[in-house]
């Protein structure tokens, strides 16, 4: 994953790796399965041998949902027990439908298996005539297949899977009733709450941290008592799940039978009463925290994370008060840096004052402070924190210069830190790295008399430094633009290849009319110039300063060009805005190469409200070739309207992959630009609501992404829901995470916690533990993919990128290896498996 972000930067490049291990992704397998392969599989499931059918029903998974999924229906009434039960696993992995109801009467079998193996299908494809058989399987002899019912019975989401469940809370055997509690605990039902009361002195440990669990799922204050009482447990893990529990009911009464755990000698037992009071957030709560400032992990008084301090900031504002009281007082340095610390990471930009305060007394190390005010400054901190960019200590010079670096913004600019960063680039105790951060703060200052020094530290002998120099030049914009183009187009000459890249990049991102018409000369003249750095300097310097004439020799240069170089040219064209770089463009598009029609697809999107690109995308949206058909898709997300909504579902609905992965997204961004236009088009969420249930999971994840973009939920959130703990894709559950977060229910709340604590992926853990950040911003990116074991891109290679606004792009890559992207949302860029196209 990389960031893909700037504040000023219109172009980006970025390189990602390409895992191209199929281990782990039956969807890549699906794609390299032969038709005949499906044929023998078929023809060998009639064999009269129970081995070769054994064989065949084995390979049932690999021929995807479609072709599979039928055939392992009709598995599952084999005679063999052994093919009924590869055919079950077949089933749950292409997530077949019917497969549920096929298996039920197996949990009236004579084998054991055969009854755990219904019972694992029922638990991945519930079906609600399922209940009452799994209800009758909890009296099951065999306790394995007893506790694999009652899991199955919490995946039910029927409110008649909660009395059977019930009924057998007191199962002779602790492991299932963990199994028993836990499904409860899924099922969220209120008339759970009083019975798991009872159960919290059950007399196995397993089932009383179990049931702790539970009744925090539940969340019903009525657990409070219950809860504290298991504060008292001779088991530690217990007692902490029974402080977590307490932290997510916000138990308010419960913060003096918590507040000993939060200076307890297990840490278990103390990170867990930390969190809980940082939850619940009381005044009480809040002042056992701030009293824990300081000490156990936070007695270092170092600037990173620790428990007292997390549960500070999970409190938020209401913490800012008894903070500031602190700073205001004579505390220890480290209780000091910890409050601090917690202003800079809630943002308390009003405590900025207090802060450099509590500095200038000594009451607050100086490190400390300035870490603080990269998170709680304004622009009126920016002069304190620039007298530390000198300063003797190395630790002191790396915070300031981080603070000045979060507070310096390009598109306000601040001549303020010129003079003492030029001071400071001429003392001699700054690292080369600090002096290279130095020149880069210099870029961000935004500041046109800036610029001299930038243009002079690109002589620096210092390669991080002259690099630094390059960038910040670009960073900087176009100001002072004829010493600017000049010096980056000295650069641009240089023999190594990481600084015409460098300068290429910034000549993108800052290059005006002197530095296009020098392009365009390199281009045109005899001598041997890098072509594909001028073309990747060109590509920015056209999106800012376009003119007919350059577009008119840039179209001549495509019809002499060939290969990688034919798409550096297209997005030159096409990031020009102006009506000629959209007519060379839709010349284009009527061409004979689909990798030409593909490349002006992708480019379309940069022109939007220009009816000629809108014209030119829908043209293309059935395009013969699918991969022009996919881009197409994508660019009308950024060009189209609720009139393009039908087609796009159309695409979305067929069988390629990567077209009905991007239509779905496409849908997603028109959505959100109908709400954000004050005009809602309710036709809308329920196209999205059908593909959310998609048998490919791409198109899932997009669907719901899509949602939480428009702001969409499908009726009571239910499905989104469901997503959230069963799809088995972890990009769907990730996007449904953010569809959850939107206008989020009590079942919601609940579900994301259940999400953050439960979850085998971290990564979607993380998506259900912090709301995502709305994504406003917009810039160019061109992102060269580069496969696991290669040093350089692979043209043709199949991807799927992961934006920052939650939406999934498919295709292949360029003739340049490459992916451009001219409207990606700011933030980060993580290429995930390709899928089944």
């Amino acid at each position: 994953m990389v960031r893909a972000h700037s504040h000023h930067l219109p172009d980006l490049l970025i390189f990602l790796f390409l895992l191209l291990s199929v281990s782990g992704a039956p969807s890549i397998a699906h794609a390299l399965v032969w038709p005949d392969v499906a044929e023998r599989v078929e023809h060998d499931l009639q064999a009269a041998d129970a081995p070769t059918r054994r064989n065949a029903a084995r390979e049932l998974a690999e021929l995807g949902p479609k072709r599979g999924g039928a055939l392992a229906l009709e598995a599952l009434g084999d005679p063999d027990d052994e093919v009924r039960l590869a055919a079950a696993d077949a089933a749950i992995r292409l997530r077949t439908a019917g497969a549920t109801d096929a298996v039920a009467s197996w949990l009236e079998a004579q084998d054991a298996k055969l009854r755990r193996k219904a019972c694992e299908v029922a638990r991945a494809l519930p079906a609600p005539r399922v209940v009452a058989p799994l209800a009758r399987t909890l009296g099951d002899p065999d306790p394995d297949v007893r506790a694999a019912a009652a899991e199955a019975m919490g995946h039910q989401s029927s409110p008649d899977a909660v009395p059977p469940l019930l009924g057998r809370l007191d199962d002779p055997t602790p492991a299932v009733r963990v199994q028993i509690v836990g499904a409860l605990a899924r099922l969220g039902d209120p008339r759970s709450v009083v019975p798991l009361v009872g159960k919290v002195q059950d007399s196995a440990p397993d089932v009383r941290e179990a049931v702790v669990r539970a009744l925090g799922d539940l969340g019903d204050p009525r657990a409070s008592p219950a809860l504290v009482l298991a504060l008292r447990d001779q088991n530690n893990d217990v007692r902490r799940d029974a402080l977590t529990a307490l932290g997510r009911l916000r138990a308010s009464d419960a913060v003096d039978a918590i507040a000993p755990f939060a200076a307890d000698r297990a840490p278990a037992l103390r990170l867990a009463a930390l969190a809980a009071l940082g939850r619940i957030a009381t005044p009480d709560a809040l002042r056992v925290l701030v009293q824990a400032l300081g000490t156990n992990e936070d007695a270092a008084g170092a600037l990173e994370r620790t428990p007292v301090r997390e549960a500070l900031v999970a409190a938020g504002p209401a913490a800012v008060p008894l903070l500031h009281t602190l700073l205001a007082g004579s505390p220890s340095p480290s209780a000091a840096a910890g409050a601090a610390w917690v202003l800079g990471e809630v943002h308390a930009t009003s405590e900025a004052a207090a802060i450099v305060a509590a500095m200038r007394r000594g009451a607050l190390p100086t490190a400390a402070a300035l870490h603080a005010l990269a998170g709680a400054g304004t622009a009126a901190e920016v002069p304190v924190v620039l007298e530390f960019v000198a300063d003797p200590s190395p630790a002191v010079r790396d915070e300031a210069i981080g603070a000045a670096t979060a507070l310096l913004d390009p598109l306000h600019p601040d001549g303020r830190a010129v003079e003492p960063l030029a001071a400071a680039l001429r003392d001699s105790r700054p690292s080369p790295a600090q002096r290279a951060r130095m020149a880069t703060l210099l870029g961000r200052t935004g500041a046109p008399r800036a610029a001299p020094l930038l243009v002079e530290l690109t002589h620096a002998s210092e390669p991080t430094l002259h690099l630094a120099a390059i960038d910040a030049l670009g960073m900087l914009g176009a100001t002072e633009q004829a010493a600017t183009d000049d010096a980056l187009l000295e650069a641009m000459a240089s023999p190594d290849a990481v600084v015409r890249l460098h300068a290429a990049t910034a000549l993108s991102e800052a290059g005006g009319p002197r530095a296009r018409d020098a392009l365009i000369a390199k281009l045109d003249g005899g001598d041997e110039v890098d072509r594909s750095a001028v073309l990747t300097a060109l590509a920015g310097v056209m999106a800012r300063a376009p003119s007919d004439t350059a577009i008119a020799r840039l179209s001549a240069a495509l019809e002499l060009a060939a290969g990688p170089e034919r798409d550096a040219i297209v997005e030159a064209i096409g990031r020009a805005p102006s009506p000629a770089g959209v007519a060379a463009l839709a010349t284009v598009a009527r061409g004979a190469e689909p990798l030409d029609r593909t490349a002006v697809a992708v480019l379309l999107a940069a022109h939007p409200g220009d009816a000629q690109a809108l014209g030119t995308a829908r043209s293309l949206l059935v395009d013969p070739d699918a991969g022009v058909r996919a881009q197409a898709a994508w660019a009308l997300g950024a060009l189209g309207g609720p009139a393009d909504v039908a087609a796009l579902a159309s695409l979305a609905r067929g069988p390629d992959g990567d077209a009905a992965s991007n239509a779905t997204a496409a849908i997603g961004r028109i959505a959100r630009r109908a709400l954000t236009a004050n005009h809602p088009d309710g036709t809308i969420t329920p196209v999205l609501c059908a593909l959310a249930a998609d048998s490919r999971s791409p198109v899932r994840a997009n669907a719901l992404a899509a949602l939480a973009l428009a702001g969409a939920r499908c009726g009571d959130g239910a499905a989104e829901r469901k997503a959230l703990t069963e799809d088995p894709s972890e990009d769907v559950r990730a996007a449904a995470a953010l569809a959850v977060q939107t206008a989020p229910t009590p079942d919601d709340t609940r579900a994301l916690e259940r999400c953050t604590r439960s979850d085998p992926s971290g990564s979607v853990a993380a998506h259900c533990r912090t709301r995502a950040t709305a994504r406003t911003r917009t810039h160019a990116a061109l992102v060269y993919v580069v496969p696991e074991g290669s040093s350089t891109p692979r043209p043709g290679a199949a991807y799927a990128m992961l934006l920052a606004d939650g939406l999934m792009r498919a295709g292949t890559t360029d003739r340049r290896g490459a992916v451009f992207d001219p409207t990606a949302p700011e933030g980060d860029v993580t290429l995930r498996r390709p899928a089944l196209r």
